[in-house]
Order: C-alpha cells, then sequence, then structure tokens
C-alpha cells in the first residue's frame, strides 16, 4: 500500500527521470548560444539576440519516449526593430540564409506557419524551431511572422515564462533557500538565476512535466493530430496551480478543476484560453473549428486525472504500481524508476535505514522492526 507521501516521492523520481539531462542542457544551451553568435558575426547590418522559449524557458522540458527521437529546442531569433522587412523578407530572404550557412543541415529546413524547423546533421539529437521576430518596443512585444499570410503578427514568449513563474514564485523561492542552504552556496544573482532554472523544480513544474509525458503515452500511435498541444496544458496547469507544496495536491486540483474552468472561460459558447502574456490571443482556437480537439482534450483529462490521482493509487501493490508507471509514463521511465528504488531501498535495510513500520507493513525511514539482511550463497 501507499500513502501519499510515498506517491509524491515516487512521481518525483519519475518526473526527474523523464527531465533532461544536465549534459543535454548544456548542451542545447550551447547549440543556441553559438547559433546566436554566429549570427552576429555574420549580419553587422543587424542587431539579433537569440533565446529560448517554450519548454526550455520554462524548466518543463521532457526527454522523447524513444532515443531515437529528438529534444524540440525553441528559439526565438529576435531583431532589435523591423529595419524595413516585410514579414517575408524577415523570414525568407534574410533569417532561412543565416541557418543554412550555420551548419550542414540533414535536410532542407521546413517553413513552418511561425517558424523554421531546422535540423542540423552536426547537432545529434537536437531540432530547431526557430522563430523570427523583431521587438516592438512600445508595445512591449515582439512580431513574429505568420506563414498563412505573411503578415507580422504579436506576441511575448518571454512574458509568458515572466507569467508562468509568478505563479510558482512562493514554492520556488522556498526550494531555492533550501537548495542554497543545503548546498552552502552564496553565489552571484546571474547563478542564482541558472540555479533557479535548471536545479529547482516546483511542484507545477513538475505536474506539467508528468502530464505532458502522460499525454504522449496516450497519444503515442494516434496520427489524428487530436493530441493535446503543450501550451494549452502548461497554461490550464499555471492558472489553477495554488502554489501546492506537493505534486499530489497540485496535480489532483489542476485535473479536477480544469474541465470546468475551460467551460467557464467560453466566450460566445466558443473555447477561449487567453495567452495570460498577450490578450487576445486564444490558444484553443482550433478547438472551434476542430471540435474533435476539444474532445480529445477532455478524453484525455479524464484518463490522468483516473490514472494519476485515483484512490485505486493507494492501494496497489509495488508490482501493480510498477505496472501502472508503465503505463502512464512509458516502459523505459517504469524499468529506470523502479530499479533505482530498489537499490535504494537494498542499500536502506543494509545499513538500517529502512525499517519494517508495524502499522503498514511497509519499509520506512519510520519503521522499528530491523529487517534482517539476507545473503544467498548457494547450496
Amino acid at each position: 500500500m501507499y500513502s501519499k507521501d510515498d506517491i509524491n516521492k515516487l512521481y518525483r523520481e519519475i518526473a526527474a527521470s523523464i527531465d533532461i539531462s544536465d549534459d543535454m542542457f548544456t548542451a542545447a544551451v550551447d547549440e543556441y548560444e553559438s547559433l546566436g553568435k554566429w549570427i552576429d558575426e555574420n549580419t553587422p547590418q543587424y542587431q539579433i539576440s537569440i533565446y529560448p522559449q517554450g519548454s526550455f524557458g520554462l524548466g518543463t522540458v521532457v526527454k522523447p519516449i524513444t532515443d531515437e527521437d529528438d529534444y524540440d529546442l525553441d528559439i526565438v531569433c529576435q531583431f532589435k526593430e523591423q529595419y524595413g522587412l516585410t514579414a517575408k523578407q524577415l523570414k525568407v530572404d534574410v533569417v532561412k540564409p543565416l541557418l543554412l550557412g550555420y551548419k550542414k543541415t540533414s535536410r532542407d529546413i521546413e517553413n513552418k506557419r511561425r517558424c523554421w524547423h531546422v535540423e542540423y546533421a552536426e547537432i545529434p539529437n537536437f531540432h530547431m524551431d526557430v522563430i523570427p521576430a523583431y521587438a516592438n518596443a512600445k508595445l512591449k512585444r515582439i512580431n513574429i511572422t505568420d506563414h498563412d499570410t505573411y503578415d507580422y503578427i504579436g506576441s511575448n514568449p518571454s512574458g509568458y515564462i515572466t507569467w508562468f513563474f509568478e505563479r510558482c514564485a512562493r514554492q520556488q523561492k522556498r526550494l531555492l533557500d533550501s537548495y542554497m542552504k543545503e548546498h552552502r552556496l552564496v553565489v552571484a544573482s546571474a547563478d542564482v538565476e541558472e540555479i533557479k532554472r535548471r536545479k529547482i523544480k516546483t511542484p507545477l513544474q513538475r505536474v506539467v512535466q508528468l502530464l505532458k509525458r502522460h499525454r504522449d503515452i496516450m497519444f503515442a500511435d494516434d496520427d489524428s493530430g487530436n493530441k493535446p498541444i503543450s501550451i494549452i496544458i502548461t497554461t490550464i496547469a499555471a492558472t489553477l496551480y495554488q502554489e501546492e507544496d506537493n505534486i499530489v495536491d497540485a496535480m489532483t486540483n489542476i485535473l479536477l478543476e480544469a474541465p470546468k474552468w475551460i467551460n467557464c472561460n467560453k466566450k460566445n459558447d466558443l473555447y477561449y484560453i487567453e495567452n495570460p502574456s498577450y490578450p487576445g490571443e486564444n490558444f484553443a482556437d482550433k478547438w472551434n473549428t476542430h471540435p474533435e480537439r476539444a474532445t480529445a482534450f477532455f478524453n484525455w483529462v479524464k484518463h490522468a486525472t483516473a490514472d494519476l490521482t485515483g484512490n485505486q493509487l493507494y492501494q496497489m501493490s509495488r508490482i501493480d504500481m510498477g505496472e501502472n508507471v508503465k503505463m502512464c509514463f512509458g516502459e523505459k521511465t517504469g524499468k529506470t524508476v523502479f530499479s533505482k528504488a530498489a537499490e535504494e531501498c537494498r542499500a536502506g535495510v543494509e545499513n538500517g535505514s529502512l525499517k519494517v513500520d508495524r502499522s503498514s507493513g511497509n519499509l520506512s525511514t519510520k519503521g522499528t522492526v530491523s529487517v534482517p539482511t539476507t545473503r544467498h550463497y548457494g547450496q
């Protein structure tokens, strides 16, 4: 049987196992910084900055399900001003040649609605979605290029990141203070920001990672295009997050409240999930023209609620929980997490830190009955 603390610990372990590794995170940062430096050196006529958006900026990256799949690195290629360029000139005539000239691509770069999709042969495990943009200082936003019309449209990815971290600021400060104290660190403010983004994971960030992986598994074989998109999951989760200090409570609250919140925020009976950093942008606009996507989202929420917060979790044996984790988060994740747990349990029994809890019969640091160490030497 599992307690709430047990499940919280398990969810922390699962989230850590599906998070990007330190080496891969560093490689991603090095890559977009290298791209930025190369573009800067080759465009003396423009002032350009390169920075991440999406899951890298939010600290909610999730590993690909298989080793054959790539990480998706979303970055903004921001020009200081418009420089008199039309949207098409900026995207096609200026940014595309720069991306083609940076390194050898494995194939021609793909023109998506708001970005260039680039796969470099020299960069394993990553592909880049590069968003051309220019800074609109007057309106405190950026203007990005729209492929359908080749007009400029507004956006505010850095504002979204700021909003997201404001939603979990108290828990982030608590965890950061604990981390700094535990590691006895006194560092510069720039280093603190790096620690916050990389080392400190709030319950909100972990919930988003777990929900994204559960979605990936559920829709792994679904080619319908109805797979819930990450920006909607992240926005709803951050909006409904109440600064809970643990994953289970945060997950439960978010999943239970999500359907009601979505329906209460309709406008003129149409789905409307507003971008909190750019009023007027509706992340759920496609739901109104493709209602099957809304249906798929609500169905996924129903399954996630049952799978990740249901009362049956507390009655499961270790074997049952192992199978449940594999079902919800993938075979590889389940094996990794439970192999690590088994090794920690073995070490705890041997060093005496784990004993049998009389009230539950489980091994626990609060247990009082020692477990004799067993040695099997054969017959």
